[in-house]
């Protein structure tokens, strides 16, 4: 996630799967239920890191941080066509696009 929307559409998620509504994560959190819908559809250009920990903490999630992945480049995709080739392996994408 890069992003606060897709932040709050995750959390969006997670409640549904706990089977909670807004309400109820709402009166859970001491947030009011439109403040979560406002953060659950991107529409709030700031959420306060305590806000979201008691949401996560709430819904049995904690907040982890993982590296980014670099995207993924043209240089990146000769390099695999290479080692494939290499090894002798064929890639189902690049079949017949010689």
């Amino acid at each position: 996630m890069d992003n606060l929307q897709a932040l709050g559409h995750a959390v969006a998620q997670l409640r549904r799967d706990r089977g909670l509504t807004q309400k109820q994560l709402g009166d859970l959190s001491g947030l009011a239920q439109s403040t979560i819908a406002r953060f659950e559809i991107g529409g709030v250009a700031e959420f306060g890191s305590r806000k979201l920990l008691r949401l996560l903490e709430i819904l049995g999630y904690e907040l982890a941080f993982k590296p980014k992945k670099a995207s993924f480049t043209l240089d990146d995709a000769l390099a695999e066509r290479q080692r494939l080739e290499t090894e002798g392996e064929t890639d189902p994408r690049w079949s017949g696009h010689r």
